[in-house]
């Protein structure tokens, strides 16, 4: 059997956004748009990537200065990421994250312009079962995730991070949707969906690389699902190629 393949010359053109453009000030291996998780148990590093994001660093500024405004939204408020008071969201029990989203699209839309754009950051912290309990939240939130490029209008664009102790707490459709991926070392089974869901790699190839990046505490691996497949994956910020 072979494969005969008629050529012709038609060629695909890439579609046209209108929403920001890439910062240029933005580390090339992270992503601006559409949803990021960070995963980790207690005491695994997450509230120390989340700083350092937000903040830069000596070498990089990260996110620092990409977005136009931070959103954090959690259960718990306990440490300091120097945003404004009004960009922090402490929920309770009973509060609506429903309209508290909706209040956030409504506030940071229509804000960007073609020689100005506006970018937004949503963060939500160990709140998925906000999610899960009302199917309005639930909702809107998956818009967000959706249409980071368009739900806030021409020249604008939106991100959300969720941040989750366990990979299987978070809805599938919502994770199906991420683009990149913070990974503290965890239980076999979550480093199995970790494996299956977003790594391009068997069995052997993906317990390899595992134990390489996990091999000193508060390591995580970085995926980003919009780089090629031999070169989306990372220990801490340090790029890992696969041959």
């Amino acid at each position: 059997m072979k494969v005969i393949e008629n050529q012709n010359n038609i060629k695909v053109a890439g579609a046209k956004f209108n929403t920001a453009d890439r910062p240029q000030n933005l580390e090339p291996f992270l992503n601006y748009v559409n949803c990021t998780l960070i995963i980790g148990l207690p005491a695994s590093g997450k509230s120390s990537l989340i700083k350092t994001l937000l903040n830069g660093t000596s070498e990089s500024n990260l996110y620092n200065n990409v977005f136009n405004s931070v959103y954090y939204i959690s259960p718990s408020m306990t440490m300091d990421l120097r945003l404004p008071e009004e960009k922090i969201i402490n929920l309770g029990d009973n509060d609506n994250l429903a309209g508290i989203l909706q209040d956030i699209i409504d506030n940071e839309n229509g804000l960007g312009e073609e020689d100005d754009p506006h970018r937004v950051a949503v963060f939500l912290d160990d709140a998925v079962s906000w999610l899960a309990q009302d199917k309005n939240s639930m909702k809107i939130f998956k818009k967000l995730c959706f249409n980071g490029r368009h739900i806030l209008g021409n020249n604008s664009s939106l991100q959300t991070f969720i941040v989750s102790q366990k990979i299987k707490s978070i809805p599938l459709t919502i994770r199906s949707q991420a683009n990149q991926v913070f990974f503290f070392n965890s239980t076999k089974a979550e480093k199995a969906i970790l494996a299956d869901e977003y790594l391009p790699l068997d069995k052997k190839e993906a317990d390899l690389i595992m134990d390489y990046v996990f091999n000193e505490p508060f390591n995580f691996m970085f995926i980003n699902l919009h780089l090629p497949i031999k070169l989306r994956i990372f220990k801490n910020f340090n790029q890992l190629q696969i041959v």
